[in-house]
Order: C-alpha cells, then sequence, then structure tokens
C-alpha cells in the first residue's frame, strides 16, 4: 500500500470493518463509504469499454487517501447505457434497476453505519443517480453523488484544446486521463481523427443547458465519439487527474463536515 493505510472494504475483513466503524462513531461522526459507478460500453476505436469505470475508481481512490475516516467500497461497473447499444461490447442496466442495486448497497452501507456516497463517472447515470438520493433520503439514509467531469470544466478549458469546442464522450479529455493513467489500454493508432458532426442539442460535455433529448450515440457519430479525442496527451491526463481528485476530495470532506455527524 506504499504507505498508505488500507481504504479498500473488500480487502478488510468483517470484524476490520465493524472495528473501523465504532472507532469513528467515537469521534461523533459516521465514516464516509464512496461507492464508484460507472458504465461498460464503447468509447470509440481508440478506448476500452471499461473507461468510465476505470476513471471513475482511479479518481474516487486517490481522493479517499486524502479525506480521514473515508473508505472505498468495490465499484459498480455497469450503468445506463441504452443510447449505446448500437456498438458491440456495451452492456446496459435498465434505469429502474440501476436505481434499485444502488438503494440497496447504500441501504447495506448505511445500517452498517457508514455515509455513502456516489462517485460517478458516466453522464448516463447522472438523472438516476438523482433518483438513488431522492429515494434514499425518504426513508432517512443520507447520500450524496458526485460526477467527477461536472467539477473540472474551468481546468478543461484551460488544459484541452478541444473544450472550446466541447469535449464529450471518448473526447480529448477521457483520452488524455487514460493516456496517464492507463497508457497501455489507448489504441493510438486508432484515434478518429476530425471531430463532432454537427448536433442539435449540442452534445459535447461542458455544451449550454439545452433541452434534455434521448439519441443513440450512433446517430451523432458513427464513431461513437463526441470531441477531439486526437488532441488527447498524457500530460494534459496528468493535470485532469490531479484536478479531479482535488475536487472530489474537497467535496467529500465538505459533505462529511455538514452531513456526517452521528
Amino acid at each position: 500500500m506504499n504507505g498508505h493505510r488500507e481504504i479498500r472494504l473488500d480487502r478488510l475483513t468483517s470484524p476490520e470493518i465493524a472495528e473501523l466503524v465504532r472507532d469513528t462513531h467515537r469521534s461523533g461522526h459516521r465514516p464516509l463509504a464512496v461507492l464508484p459507478v460507472g458504465a461498460i460500453e464503447q468509447h470509440g476505436p481508440h478506448l476500452p469499454t471499461g473507461t468510465d469505470i476505470a476513471l471513475s475508481s482511479a479518481v474516487a481512490e486517490a481522493a479517499v487517501y486524502s479525506v480521514p475516516d473515508a473508505v472505498l467500497t468495490a465499484p459498480v461497473p455497469y450503468g445506463v447505457s441504452p443510447h449505446h447499444r448500437d456498438f458491440a461490447g456495451t452492456m446496459s442496466l435498465r434505469a429502474q434497476t440501476f436505481v434499485a442495486i444502488l438503494n440497496d448497497l447504500a441501504a447495506d452501507l448505511w445500517e452498517d453505519g457508514f455515509t455513502p456516497v456516489f462517485l460517478n463517472g458516466h453522464g448516463g447515470n447522472r438523472a438516476a443517480l438523482g433518483v438513488v438520493v431522492s429515494d434514499l433520503g425518504e426513508v432517512g439514509v443520507c447520500t450524496a453523488a458526485i460526477t467527477y467531469f461536472e467539477h473540472i470544466a474551468q481546468e478543461a478549458a484551460e488544459i484541452l484544446p478541444d473544450a472550446a469546442g466541447g469535449t464529450g464522450h471518448a473526447g480529448a479529455l477521457e483520452t488524455s486521463l487514460m493516456l496517464h493513467l492507463r497508457p497501455e489500454s489507448v489504441r493510438c493508432d486508432r484515434i478518429p481523427a476530425g471531430t463532432t458532426p454537427p448536433a442539435w442539442p449540442d452534445p459535447h460535455l461542458y455544451a449550454k443547458a439545452a433541452p434534455t433529448v434521448w439519441r443513440r450515440f450512433s446517430h451523432i457519430n458513427p464513431t461513437g465519439v463526441i470531441g477531439t479525442p486526437s488532441q488527447a496527451e498524457a500530460n494534459a491526463g496528468a493535470q485532469l487527474f490531479h484536478a479531479a481528485t482535488t475536487a472530489v476530495a474537497d467535496l467529500l470532506s465538505r459533505f462529511q463536515e455538514h452531513y456526517g455527524r452521528i
């Protein structure tokens, strides 16, 4: 663990977990249990289908290390991805299935003495996560959902050439992060040239508010890509990863401060 404390719940025994909770409760608050969620879906011809869960898990782990009394659960890799099903390898849950799974897991964490927080890496999960947070709140379970890329828009605009036009799915942002974190998984020789064909509403990640519509990604771009992945760089990925982990750690600390008291 390179001198780090053990933060992975799935690497602890049941008695060790119970002891961790008791020790934290003595200090007057619940420990945070951060649960990464993402998707298994197409990411163009150059990124693996596990990109979203790989990135949310990496951001969650790095952030949790810097937040006292926070732990990391095993991830939920599958998400709400029917809009990617035209591409082979996309494995999607129905929204109601996704909501039910997360409701059950968060309720278990709460019953064991944790405050659950979802760390999300897939845009298609955001609406369902809002339902999860609402459902759990109604039954007395305090939780939160954080989508990491929503909190680095300013950094992306400064670091990425394609952010001015709007980075997006399998674009320069995700490709840069993967070049930094998992360079061996990026098929650099298959990164598509060009950018997103014109579409309405604007499908890019940091587009201005627009009507909510449902579209297949194959109708937006036959490559399945939004943005300009050819502009990705590993150094940009390192900067974006630092920005994401810093932002998420700050949000976790704020949530713990305001909602983690017993």
